[in-house]
């Protein structure tokens, strides 16, 4: 099975080109990520990465992997940000427009009520 953590070390390799900077970048020592990147390249039955002691490149194929796991990371980075909007109403910025006649008498009490019910609204007047 493809994990999220395979497509991260993948992602991070692809970009940085360079396994220690990537590790570093993932947080992991430079053979644990190898590691997964291996086990990645076996599920897949394809090498993504050529690999010498002086540089990475990343083989046709490997562009191709690395192009649909960029796909497949937005969308799990999507889902978790969905996921945590949902479990803090009215956490996401929102826009309204108010005329300004009525804006200097309406917003004071409206923003005092709603930061206080929810902390991290955030409301952007235009």
């Amino acid at each position: 099975m493809i994990s999220i953590k395979q497509l991260n070390y993948a992602r991070a390799v692809g970009r940085t080109l360079h396994f220690k900077h990537a590790a570093e970048e993932c947080n992991v020592s430079p053979s644990a990520l190898s590691t997964a990147l291996n086990e990645l390249e076996n599920h897949l039955g394809m090498k993504i990465f050529e690999r010498d002691t002086k540089k990475v490149l990343i083989t046709p194929a490997g562009k191709t992997v690395l192009e649909r796991a960029e796909k497949i990371l937005v969308e799990v980075e999507d889902l978790q940000s969905m996921a945590t909007l949902n479990q803090t109403p009215l956490s996401a910025p929102m826009s309204v427009g108010f005329i300004p006649t009525i804006a200097p008498f309406l917003l004071p009490n409206l923003l005092k009520e709603i930061n206080t019910k929810h902390p991290g609204f955030q409301l952007m007047v235009s």
